[in-house]
């Protein structure tokens, strides 16, 4: 198709040249011809010979080509008389001849041309017509080929809408089964968590009904303890040894029981072989208590015998004679000082047993450190009844509102900012410990304001302190010490204030007695919770134990800080809770079983306040104390407790036996600062 193509331009350029070529020609032999020389009506030339010959000679070329038409009948003669010998002819002369063939030539000539000129046009048109019809195949091709490839591109546009259908569906469909998978997945992640807290429920009832009957078991058998005891002490010491072998039974049974509940206290759960344990123990005392009553009664039944006898005895002898009348009044007055001395011999012998038999919360508590802390709560909770008449008083809301004010800004604004700043804010705590009234706004508060205002307003001062530890000091160790050293110079003033400080620290935190607490029964878990200091929202959600952790540190820092902070100079009265109360602490708690969390978190509060001055004060008993800790307490503690405050512990413990030394903690006041 492409070596069959023409130029249309190319084409109608030839046709033009064409014109101009016949136009040259006929102006070239217009002057020789006059009148029509193609077609009807065409007149013949008129013009002479020498015309004729002249227009001849004016084209050579065209002389050599002259022919002359044989069919003309033409006489050529020569002669005059030959004109008449032809009737028919006509007498033609030779200029007229060739004019006619001249003419004739120039006829044929220009019939050539035509036939030149039509064939010629012929050829360009169908060469252009050729070309218009490539052109239009052309044109078609390409239109063809358009429609082809539009409808080609049509077919892949649907093509690939339909694919990103496809594909959209596909996605769509493989989304819906990864959300029903995953729907499928968190149901039966929700159906296992929640048997999982079912079995934790479960599991947590039967601890606590586990503890429940284990501290009910505890309960009876201290009752019964007591009552083996009473009835020991209250035996006739002729007869003491008879009993040598139930007082053995009795304390290896309490041992046995100490033994449990200590068990029972470092796992912090029971198990039932514990419980069983615990009922046969109460069922052993209670064998051991009936043996000891039927002895008792047959020691009676033999004493009420021999009584009985010597009663006869006298009365034959006193019938028989006088002397046998004194003696018989002798013997009277025998029987009651040998009463008399079995019943004074009994005093000691049951304060010695008594005393002898194992403290039943030796877990949980030493003995010193439990009457310590019963004096400091029965002495808050007769105050707290006291005040009640005023907290309840509502003609005096406004003074209970004055006394918050006028304690808590002096209180809020403590700080080392510098000296004078800070014992401006002892001097106003005092005064107003002291009686004096205090200027708040246009309003002068006083303790005497109320016949119990001195005991509200020392309590509450003193629970101010103690809420000190939970929001400043839990976050800012450093201000402990300020705090502290405020304490301790009211506390020398005012002892009834360090009693309510140490009553409010005692209920935040058991711990810094120590005094393990623990679960009484019939107590539910969240009064038990809230005993060892945990805090609950408005909700009723229990408090993270990090949170609870962070204000255990708080309060250990501050009670620490009170321990090492120094008096005020001047003042002749002692340290009121000096360094002996942190040694006794830290002796005490590591006597008792570790906790987890809690013990380790104390611990080493009090090692970074207390340690330093420890050690300078107790020297190799203290270093003895840490090789106990490093020996067998982390030990024990590395059974119950894997978290962080262990790892802290521990740490510690480590620089302090490879450094030898304990660096005085940041923000502790110098002897001569106040």
């Amino acid at each position: 198709m492409d070596n069959l193509s023409f130029d249309i331009e190319e084409l109608l350029s030839d046709v033009e040249s064409l014109k101009i070529s016949a136009l040259t020609h006929a102006a070239n032999i217009t002057p020789f011809i006059e009148g029509r020389t193609i077609g009807a009506g065409c007149n013949p030339a008129k013009n002479g010979d020498q015309s004729e010959s002249n227009r001849l000679d004016t084209d050579p070329s065209d002389q050599e080509n002259i022919k002359y038409a044989p069919d003309l009948k033409i006489t050529f003669s020569n002669r005059a008389d030959s004109v008449g010998s032809y009737p028919n002819s006509r007498q033609v002369g030779i200029s007229e001849c060739r004019a006619v063939s001249v003419r004739m030539y120039q006829q044929d000539v220009e019939r050539k041309r035509i036939q030149d000129v039509q064939k010629e046009l012929a050829e360009r048109h169908a060469r252009v017509r050729e070309a218009d019809r490539l052109r239009d195949s052309q044109l078609e091709e390409k239109l063809r080929k358009a429609e082809l490839d539009v409808a080609r591109r049509i077919r892949e546009k649907e093509q690939k809408l339909l694919d990103d259908l496809r594909e959209q569906e596909r996605v769509a469909n493989e989304l819906e089964r990864q959300r029903l998978a995953e729907i499928e997945s968190e149901n039966k992640r929700s159906a296992e968590k929640s048997q999982l807290l079912k079995r934790q429920e479960e599991e947590k009832r039967r601890k606590l009904s586990m503890l429940t009957a284990i501290f009910s078991h505890h309960t009876n058998f201290h009752s019964m303890t007591d009552d083996v005891t009473k009835m020991l002490a209250a035996v006739d010491k002729d007869y003491a040894n008879n009993f040598s072998k139930e007082k053995k039974v009795v304390q290896a049974l309490v041992r046995s029981f100490e033994q449990l509940l200590h068990g029972v206290n470092i796992n912090r759960e029971a198990t039932q072989p514990d419980v069983d344990k615990a009922g046969e123990l109460c069922k052993y005392m209670e064998k051991t208590i009936a043996e000891v009553a039927e002895m008792m009664s047959r020691i009676q039944a033999e004493i009420a015998e021999r009584v009985k006898k010597e009663a006869e005895q006298q009365t034959q002898a006193a019938q028989k004679q006088e002397q046998g009348q004194q003696q018989q009044s002798v013997a009277v007055a025998a029987v009651p000082a040998t009463q008399d001395t079995t019943d004074t011999s009994a005093v000691p012998k049951a304060t010695q047993q008594i005393s002898s038999q194992p403290h039943p919360l030796a877990a949980f508590v030493s003995q010193e450190s439990l009457a310590f802390y019963m004096g400091i709560k029965s002495f808050y909770e007769q105050h707290q009844t006291a005040v009640k008449a005023l907290l309840e008083d509502a003609s005096m809301k406004a003074y209970r509102f004055n006394c918050q004010k006028v304690i808590n800004t002096p209180v809020n604004a403590i700080s080392v900012v510098s000296r004078e700043h800070f014992v401006d804010k002892f001097n106003k705590l005092d005064a107003l410990l002291g009686g004096q009234s205090i200027k708040i706004g246009d309003t002068a508060v006083s303790i005497n304001g109320h016949p119990l205002g001195r005991v509200y307003c020392t309590m509450l001062l003193a629970k101010k302190f103690v809420s000190q530890a939970d929001t400043m000091i839990s976050s800012n160790a450093p201000a402990a010490f300020p705090i502290a050293a405020i304490v301790v110079g009211l506390w020398q003033k005012y002892p009834d204030f360090g009693k309510f400080f140490l009553a409010y620290l005692h209920k935040e935190c058991p711990y810094l007695v120590p005094y393990f607490l623990p679960q009484l029964e019939g107590q539910t878990q969240d009064d038990y919770l809230k005993g060892i200091g945990y805090r609950f929202s408005s909700e009723g959600v229990l408090e993270k134990q990090d949170q609870y952790l962070k204000r255990m540190t708080g309060l250990a820092r501050l009670y620490a800080a009170v321990i090492v902070s120094n008096p005020r100079r001047g003042e002749s009265a002692p340290h009121p809770h000096g360094l002996e109360y942190g040694w006794k602490w830290l002796c005490n708690i590591l006597n008792l079983g570790p906790l987890p969390d809690i013990c380790a978190t104390l611990i080493t509060e009090m090692l970074q306040t207390t340690g330093g001055m420890l050690w300078a004060t107790y020297g190799k008993q203290f270093v003895k104390l840490l090789r106990l800790m490093q020996e067998q307490y982390l030990p024990a503690l590395k059974k119950v407790d894997e978290g962080g405050p262990k790892a802290r512990l521990e740490g510690l413990v480590g620089k302090i036996a490879s450094e030898g030394r304990i660096d005085r903690p940041e923000g502790m006041f110098s002897p001569d600062f106040w």
